[in-house]
């Protein structure tokens, strides 16, 4: 597990009473995390009330004195985190603190035992949803309801939800959003060449191919038109991470992580009024013909149905 060491002194030195568990990339003995990525924890102690259920630690690294470690920490009860469908999860690093520590099981656990029996359902459930959407995209389109760059843009993120199924499908576990490259190209060296050419093909509707630091800045910009003026740990997390995979020249990168945040934050119905304004204040979407759109949407629908 990645920088163990790490998570001990911080947990000993904020949070000594809670039980807690490491999630997301730290918690992935098959992804390297960045120097940026931060420590997810969950914190429950039912003995204790926090007023704030989400809070923001930096702490010095062990091991480098000069850098900074961030730890992002959601306190819940156990009753929170039982009733919580939205959490689930199949790596994770059990940090035992009073509550939980002298019985044979406890709540982290019997959640990843449910996340992972449940996830072949839910994979199932989002796939069925992927190909609902593209159906709705091509009715759209064949109405002239919408600017073809809008369903332009929509077809990314669905091309992004889509190969975030290949992961789940293939690797039998959730995306990491900081490190999609890693594990969309982990699929395509270890399944088929069928596999392999329909990711490509993925890939290219994406246009990931165009990615690099004039349209990572761009879309910065609209990203940061959506995140609005409020701060949040949030934002301060995915802005630093763009910046330290600008520096490092990882655009496909920052450009997925992107994608993936609006993918995740702003798909409904009202969000997406805002897509006009986000277009007109980037220029990386490509402008494709009705006919490509039409054929990209069921390119994707059929590599939808393969998943199922």
């Amino acid at each position: 597990m990645d920088s163990n060491k790490d998570v001990i002194r911080f947990l000993n030195a904020n949070l000594p009473q809670s039980d807690s568990i490491l999630l997301g990339c730290r918690a992935d003995d098959n992804v390297k995390g960045h120097e940026c990525c931060e420590y997810n924890l969950i914190a429950i102690n039912d003995s204790q009330s926090s007023p704030h259920k989400l809070r923001y630690f930096s702490q010095a690294s062990s091991s480098n004195k000069n850098s900074k470690k961030i730890f992002l920490v959601r306190f819940l009860s156990t009753e929170e985190l039982y009733k919580n469908s939205l959490i689930g999860y199949s790596d994770f690093g059990y940090y035992p603190g009073q509550l939980f520590q002298n019985k044979e099981s406890n709540p982290f656990q019997q959640k990843n035992r449910t996340y992972r029996r449940a996830f072949k359902s839910r994979l199932k459930s989002e796939i069925l949803n992927n190909i609902y959407d593209l159906s709705l995209l091509s009715n759209t389109l064949s109405r002239n309801r919408a600017n073809e760059n809008t369903i332009s843009f929509e077809l990314k993120l669905v091309s992004l939800r889509t190969l975030r199924n290949y992961i789940h499908k293939y690797l039998n576990k959730e995306h990491r959003p900081s490190h999609l490259k890693y594990q969309i190209n982990s699929v395509i060296q270890n399944e088929s060449m069928t596999i392999r050419e329909g990711i490509d093909s993925i890939l290219e509707i994406i246009g990931t191919h165009r990615f690099n630091i004039s349209v990572l800045n761009r879309s910065e910009n609209s990203l940061k038109f959506l995140l609005g003026n409020i701060p949040s740990p949030t934002k301060r997390l995915i802005l630093d991470k763009l910046q330290f995979l600008r520096e490092k020249s990882m655009y496909v990168d920052g450009m997925l992580l992107i994608y993936n945040y609006i993918l995740d934050n702003y798909m409904g119905p009202e969000q997406k009024l805002s897509y006009p304004q986000l277009l007109r204040r980037t220029t990386d979407i490509d402008k494709k013909e009705k006919t490509t759109l039409i054929k990209e949407i069921n390119f994707l629908i059929n590599s939808n149905k393969e998943l199922i």
